[in-house]
């Protein structure tokens, strides 16, 4: 059996070991660098499935990891759960700007670790019985997980591509925040508003002027109007 492997940086030893402890007894492989120069350079080495960055450390901190991650075509699809203080609601949006999927508040306790591990890695390698989905001059392959608009590869995140996958298979439908919570981000831990808007802005971002079809419907969520679906 091949061991799912999972890069975690961060420089303060407890939480290193903690995370290490929990992971590893799940049996994934673990990788724990202390630094983000040791963890750049172990992400590009050995590939992982998953990456968990503390935001706050010397010199490089997590978001700007995060953000390096995503400008390198090697290891820029590879996941990132950012760890972050209970006040650092900033951080925790810059953070999803910069391409991290999802955030674990401190201190948390190893079954949400393991729920937030375990929801991303399924939507990493998650298929559909539909492998292309076409509509409106984009195709959304399932399999590869890519999507291509006006015959141009479009770049998006593991949960932008989960949310214009769903807003996709639901057409002209009002989709509530806590839809989309359900079924995008598969956790009922407390994620904030915000959070959700800023995953959509940077769906929309990416998109361009294609984004337009994701309408904001205020006091209600979203609604995606395709011009004709195939």
């Amino acid at each position: 059996m091949i061991l799912k492997k999972i890069v975690v940086v961060d420089d303060d030893e407890h939480i290193r070991s903690l995370v290490t402890d929990i992971l590893e007894r799940e049996k994934y492989m673990v990788i724990a660098c202390s630094d983000t120069e040791e963890g750049y350079k172990r992400i590009v080495k050995s590939q992982p499935d998953l990456v968990i960055l503390d935001v706050k450390m010397p010199r490089i901190g997590g978001i700007e990891l995060c953000r390096m991650m995503r400008e390198n075509p090697a290891v820029k699809n590879i996941p990132v759960i950012m760890l972050t203080v209970e006040s650092s609601e900033t951080d925790k949006v810059i953070g999803l700007e910069v391409g991290a999927d999802d955030y674990i508040t401190k201190p948390f306790s190893g079954r949400e670790l393991m729920a937030r591990v375990k929801s991303l890695m399924r939507r990493a390698t998650r298929t559909d019985d539909v492998e292309i989905i076409k509509v409106d001059g984009l195709e959304m392959n399932m399999v590869s997980r890519t999507v291509v608009l006006n015959k141009k590869e479009v770049e998006l995140r593991p949960k932008e591509f989960d949310l214009l996958q769903l807003f996709i298979q639901k057409p002209n439908v009002v989709l509530s925040r806590e839809y989309i919570l359900e079924n995008v981000f598969e956790c009922q831990a407390m994620i904030t508003t915000r959070t959700i808007d800023t995953h959509i802005k940077n769906l929309r971002h990416a998109l361009g002027s294609w984004g337009k079809k994701i309408s904001t419907m205020f006091g209600r969520g979203f609604k995606f109007v395709p011009e004709n679906k195939k």
